[in-house]
């Protein structure tokens, strides 16, 4: 499976605008956008660095505890990042009130498809 259909499945599980799969350096691996106008590689593009310093500022709380998933949400959406790897993130563009649950999961069985691919 390519990293794109790995990445429609996710956002077809979860509803999700689009996703995109990411280097740290913001440089876009993949990306799919479930609708015409949705530019996820605009969308992703700022967050791997985000993500970056968040894991960096829970090192420093707890270094044994590593981040897997954060949200970010707006008074209109909502964003996932997901850790893929060391150098790589899953960015998701969602509803405001998509369940967090159910895309931990699902974020969850994307990056091990991901990682496996990768190998």
């Amino acid at each position: 499976m390519t990293f794109q259909e790995t990445l429609q499945e996710f956002a077809n599980a979860t509803g999700a605008k689009g996703a995109v799969m990411l280097a740290w350096d913001g440089e876009t691996v993949a990306s799919y956008a479930a609708g015409a106008g949705t530019e996820m590689d605009l969308i992703g593009a700022q967050h791997a660095p985000v993500l970056d310093i968040i894991k960096e500022a829970s090192s420093r709380h707890d270094p044994s505890a590593s981040v897997q998933t954060i949200f970010i949400t707006s008074a209109f959406a909502r964003l996932s990042i997901s850790v893929i790897k060391d150098n790589y993130c899953l960015v998701a563009s969602l509803e405001r009130f998509t369940p967090m649950g159910k895309v931990i999961v699902e974020s969850r069985k994307a990056v091990q498809r991901i990682e496996e691919e990768m190998g």
